[in-house]
């Protein structure tokens, strides 16, 4: 049985910080916001934070659901419309430990997708918390592994509340919150590199909809949704993070000085199937266990419930400032950007990968894999110890620019960078490595300038894809 459905209904959204919400109304008046403290009962605080969620709608935007030092056991819920805070007393203070026993044929009936805790719509503020599966299977029914989807789960409206109104938004503050899962012996969510999991997906955004194989009528719109996460750590997931299905949106994983920690996940995560959106990753340490994998920026039609949009402006990603630590690692970054070869006339993707480090441990890793890319900028990186491949660029990755990266202390097995026939047009600028490339493409051009942070122009292609970086990242930060 279902332990718990939230309805909150408010039609506006505002920005706001814990201490105060600093509305037109509250800063006028000076009313500081109304708090809401939820004491933990050992057994199953559901309906006192299903209570509390209501209470707070009841007193407006800005009030706070305020959790107190404990442990507090949490079954499914649904918070709708909230415009507030929910803040606990700190990481391993405040902890919040899934129920197991959610019925997933009762959720899938209603085309509902099995996360745990989902808000639907609103402005919403979460700090200072561990959530967490305890040991073991979850769920019943279902495909029998005994799982749920996701520990939290973030949209503008689900397959039974406002379904498809692309009116509809979510802004989202994640903050000192630690999310961690467990891996099972049997059941869970096989086939993930040998492991399973009894949540695969610690945070996701996107479509509420079970199954996403199979398409319903009308196809869904993607949706808004503004994700701002900043000094949390994911610990045990197949996938830490599965943002997926947005459109016209602002999503920033992690800041300088406020990066978040990612270790013993299957996968560190990825963006997959979104339009218009600028994403900034930045100031994270990406802690990436043996045969496992790093990060996904990618645009391939993996599900089969969303409209065929065509995007009105590039897709942004800048990847700057981050930790690589590979173990025996598959590959740290992962950008792909397919409609680019099938839809040439739609604005390619920009991707920066800018002052990183990347260090590699026993001659096994791939760095940085590149498909269908156009103009992908990789500048002044730090490649550290034993690895295998830097940069495979493949499947008409083209116009790249590779400038004033540090391999120095960096030793590939195979090769710094490697192009098939389809990869033209590159620059490569400084490092001395024209002699460390398998390049089997054409019009590919190696300088011997020893560059760490330069923005002379070198030539016209440099030029050209500096300035069209710096475009869609000044266009970032207008978001």
């Amino acid at each position: 049985m279902l332990t718990a459905t939230v309805v909150l209904l408010f039609s506006c959204s505002r920005d706001y910080n814990d201490e105060a919400f600093p509305g037109s109304d509250l800063k006028a008046k000076k009313i500081a916001p109304e708090v809401f403290v939820v004491e933990p009962n050992g057994v199953d605080d559901t309906p006192a934070l299903c209570q509390a969620f209501e209470d707070a709608k009841a007193a407006g935007p800005g009030s706070v659901v305020k959790l107190v030092e404990g442990e507090y056991h949490v079954g499914y819920m649904e918070i709708r419309d909230f415009y507030g805070s929910m803040k606990g007393a700190g990481k391993g203070k405040t902890i919040i430990t899934v129920l197991p026993g959610i019925d997933l044929d009762e959720l899938f009936a209603q085309h509902l997708l099995h996360c745990m805790v989902k808000f639907i719509g609103g402005d919403v503020h979460l700090s200072h918390f561990t959530m967490q599966t305890p040991p073991g299977a979850l769920s019943t029914g279902g495909p029998g592994w005994g799982h749920i989807y996701s520990l939290l789960n973030f949209s503008s409206f689900n397959s039974v509340y406002e379904s498809g109104n692309d009116n509809r938004s979510i802004n989202v503050v994640i903050d000192n919150v630690c999310f961690k899962g467990q891996t099972v012996e049997e059941g869970g969510y096989p086939g993930y590199a040998g492991y399973n999991y009894n949540c695969p997906i610690g945070v996701r955004t996107g479509f509420d909809y079970y199954s996403p194989y199979m398409a319903p009528d009308p196809l869904l719109p993607r949706e808004k949704i503004d994700l701002k996460i900043t000094n949390c750590d994911f610990d045990t997931f197949c996938y830490a993070l599965g943002l997926e299905g947005m459109i016209n949106s602002k999503v920033i994983i992690g800041e300088k000085n406020k990066g978040n920690v990612f270790n013993n996940n299957d996968q560190l995560g990825g963006i997959w199937e979104s339009r218009n959106t600028a994403v900034s990753i930045e100031g994270n340490t990406f802690n990436i266990p043996p045969y496992s994998n790093g990060f996904d920026l990618d645009d391939y039609p993996w599900y089969a419930i969303f409209e065929n949009v065509m995007p009105e402006k590039a897709m942004v990603f800048n990847v700057q400032d981050n930790i690589f630590n590979m173990n025996h690692s598959e590959y740290a970054l992962w950008l792909r950007n397919i409609r680019s070869r099938y839809y040439p006339e739609e604005p390619a993707t920009v991707y920066q990968v800018k002052n990183n480090r990347f260090n590699m441990t026993d001659g096994y890793e791939w760095d940085i894999i590149s498909l269908y890319t156009k103009g992908l900028v990789i500048r002044n990186n730090n490649f550290r110890g034993p690895g295998d491949l830097g940069f495979y660029l493949v499947n008409w990755s083209q116009g790249g620019l590779v400038l004033g990266n540090n391999f120095s202390t960096a030793e590939f097995g195979t090769a710094v960078a490697y192009l098939t026939a389809s990869g033209i047009n590159w620059t490569f600028v400084g490092g001395d490595i024209a002699d460390k490339v398998i390049d089997l493409g054409s019009n590919n051009i190696y300088t011997g300038f020893n560059v760490n942070n330069s923005e002379a122009p070198f030539g016209q292609t440099i030029v050209d894809n500096l300035e069209a970086t710096k475009d869609a990242l000044r266009e970032l930060k207008k978001h």
